[in-house]
């Protein structure tokens, strides 16, 4: 081979084979150290006249490749081109080394080689890209083939080397230039922007107080002096509706006046651009609430007047609180009176009820006087419980909750309505078989039927039409109640009615604490949300839906009581008789008497003082005197509480039933820490007295 007339610089090439004898060859052909193979038959290898040097890395395994190509690049001294070999065990495949070569040195040329036809192209250049960087040869191989992939990868290798080159010059030279241009665009700037200092100042001043306008949250509109809209902040306009430029110009009365009475509020607006300051409160059916407008005179430097501005501060949220304030002051006083009264109408519920019983037992049965006393005690019974639930509902007493039969119950809330709604309105009952058993407190369960049951009368009250309470078991997975509750069984209470039904835009809020469609005096909003609250308490859900017949339809699902077989309804037995001593306290006289006609009916001795201070000193003159004290609670001068711990004193062993119409200062837990063996509610039935007396007396016997 003939020398090149002038020395080109070597390229670098690696060449990873497992296989010495391809290694070999390529060596011969790329960087031999003669020219032996020149013209041989076969081979056809013809060198050109000015030859490109090849320095040759040879690898065997596709680690020691990538080990070359990080060396070479740490030394500056990149590879050009790599011939890698497919399968090189039992290191790392010819694959993965030039997946990794890739990536460490973007620019090189990669040709893969391979003996093996099941390698797949299409998979070699997604695993090796770019496709334009990338070769692939079979073997055998012919070594011109080789010579030209070298030369040619090689000088595109070059060119791209070059092209980079050039391309950095010639951003430098560009960076240069546009350098050279940017200063004098500085320059030229900076006169521009000194002309235009003071215009932005003013521009700046401008649109600070645009932005001070309108980030205002109170609304807020300018009218001039022909009553015209001459300016308003974003704050009116997005209540409006529009962009403000659709509302500047327009009268006072497209602001302030609802669609059906125009220039009505507007005229009453109007009366403050007197010229002076004024502040009123304003319902405005246009802006959606209630406002604390204020106006304000507005003039030029001259003091020449140019309008009024107007800001309206929205209170409908303020006066919201203030109307739900009022509400609970009434809740509250209705409380308060409950509690306060609860103790006399019991005394009094208890006279009625005493001497009716004592009527009864006098009565022969079957008869009509007898009769007549068991209508009186059931709505006695029924006046008590009453009270009961009033006084749940002013959260002065809180019942536990115990196993109930909503049925029965069901039954008996409804001849209550029977008597409160109109004529126009029939009573549709569905109890179905079933179990029907809840853990609850009967009085908020009541409470429940009575709101629903009003709040679909109420919607029935001009057309009439028919209510609906039905009551069915409902089987697992088909009740939707929160959390694990969904899993077991349900009861399922439903009132339906034929009214109106309800509007879909009011059907999320019916529920809301003090919303509520009726007029004035006719409702207080709170019906729905107790029934809700009353539901939740007790694991329930409650849900509501207009019926496509017609009206609406509320359902309400509570957990059915889980384990409990079905409880025999247990009638009362006779009064236990006993005897005894017994000393009874109580204030008002003629509850007294009767109940000391009633413990003598039981077979003891009674002994009667409305005076709890003389009844202290029968005991401190004789404590052996009696066998038990029956005492009120509620009594002037000295309270039940306060004798029982001045009796005890005297004698430890001396037992006590307490009774009380209504006590906030006394509960079962207090009772018993005091010393009393039994605490009863007023008006006491004679079996529930003579039970307490048995119990007092006899506490082994007790169960």
């Amino acid at each position: 081979m003939g020398a090149a007339p002038a020395a080109l610089e070597s390229i670098r090439l690696l060449v990873a084979d497992d296989e010495p004898r391809i290694l070999d060859l390529f060596s011969e052909i790329l960087a031999p150290d003669d020219d032996f193979l020149d013209g041989l038959d076969g081979l056809g290898v013809t060198q050109p006249a000015a030859q490109q040097r090849f320095e040759l890395t040879l690898c065997r395994q596709g680690e020691e490749a990538v080990a070359a190509v990080q060396a070479s690049l740490a030394r500056g001294r990149p590879f050009a081109v790599v011939f890698m070999d497919v399968r090189m065990p039992p290191g790392r495949g010819g694959l993965a080394a030039a997946e990794e070569i890739r990536r460490l040195d973007p620019w090189v040329q990669i040709v893969v080689v391979t003996a093996f036809t099941d390698v797949d192209p299409v998979t070699i250049a997604r695993r090796v890209p770019p496709a334009d960087k990338l070769l692939y040869i079979q073997k055998p191989f012919h070594p011109q083939e080789i010579l030209q992939f070298a030369t040619s990868l090689t000088a595109k290798w070059q060119a791209e080397r070059d092209f980079k080159t050039l391309k950095s010059r010639l951003e430098t030279l560009v960076y240069e230039r546009t350098a050279a241009l940017a200063s004098v665009n500085r320059k030229l700037t900076q006169e521009m922007e000194e002309r235009e200092r003071v215009t932005g100042l003013i521009e700046s001043a401008k649109r600070e107080w645009e932005g001070i306008f309108d980030s205002v949250q109170d609304l807020v509109v300018v009218i001039d002096r022909d009553g015209a809209v001459r300016r308003l902040n974003l704050a009116m306009a997005h209540r409006l509706g529009l962009p403000p430029r659709d509302v500047v110009g327009r009268p006072c009365s497209f602001v302030f006046d609802a669609e059906d009475a125009p220039g009505q509020l507007c005229a009453d607006i109007l009366t403050m651009t007197d010229g002076c300051y004024h502040s009123r409160e304003i319902a405005i059916p246009r802006l959606h609430g209630e406002f604390l407008v204020t106006s304000s005179p507005l003039t030029h430097a001259d003091a020449a007047p140019l309008g009024t501005v107007f800001v309206a501060h929205d209170i409908t949220e303020r006066k919201n609180l203030e109307q739900r304030l009022r509400q609970s002051q009434k809740m509250e006083a209705i409380g308060t009176l409950a509690g306060g009264i609860a103790h006399d109408f019991n005394n009094i519920l208890g006279i009625i009820m005493g001497f009716a019983e004592m009527i009864e037992g006098e009565a022969q049965p079957e008869s009509g006087l007898a009769r007549r006393v068991g209508h009186i005690l059931s709505a006695c019974r029924r006046a008590r419980d009453l009270v009961l639930q009033i006084l749940s509902f002013s959260r002065q007493s809180d019942q536990a909750a115990n196993l109930l039969h909503v049925g029965p119950l069901v039954k008996e809330t409804l001849k209550l309505i029977r008597a409160t709604v109109p004529n126009a309105i029939a009573i549709r009952e569905i109890i179905r078989p079933g179990r029907d058993a809840i853990l609850a407190e009967p009085s908020q369960i009541q409470q429940i039927l009575m709101n629903l049951c009003s709040n679909a009368a109420h919607a029935m009250r001009e057309t009439g039409g028919t209510l609906e309470v039905g009551l069915e078991e409902q089987p697992a997975g088909a009740c939707p109640l929160p959390g694990d509750a969904a899993m077991g069984e349900c009861l399922h209470l439903w009132v339906r009615d034929t009214g109106p039904g309800i509007s879909p835009a009011i059907m999320e809020r019916i529920f809301d604490p003090f919303f509520t469609t009726k007029k004035p005096g006719e409702g207080t909003g709170m019906g729905l949300s107790v029934a809700h609250g009353v539901v939740r308490k007790y694991a329930g859900e409650i849900k509501v839906k207009n019926n496509p017949e017609g009206g609406a339809v509320f359902d309400v699902y509570l957990p059915l009581a889980r384990d409990v077989a079905d409880v025999p309804v247990v009638v009362p037995g006779a009064a236990a008789m006993g005897r005894g001593r017994i000393l009874l306290v109580d204030d008002e006289p003629a509850l007294a008497e009767i109940t000391r006609e009633l413990v003598e009916s039981l077979g003891y001795r009674a002994q009667a003082e409305n005076d709890p201070k003389k009844a202290l000193q029968r005991m401190r003159a004789d404590p052996a005197a009696f066998d038990l004290l029956i005492t009120d609670q509620n009594m002037p001068g000295l309270t039940g509480a306060e004798l029982t711990r001045a009796v005890l004193a005297l004698r430890p062993d001396m037992p006590v039933v307490m009774l009380t119409g209504f006590s906030e200062t006394m509960g079962q837990d207090g009772a018993r820490a005091l010393g009393v063996r039994e605490l009863l509610l007023k008006p006491v039935l004679r079996r529930d007295l003579a039970a307490a007396i048995e119990a007092a007396l006899n506490p082994a016997a007790r169960v």
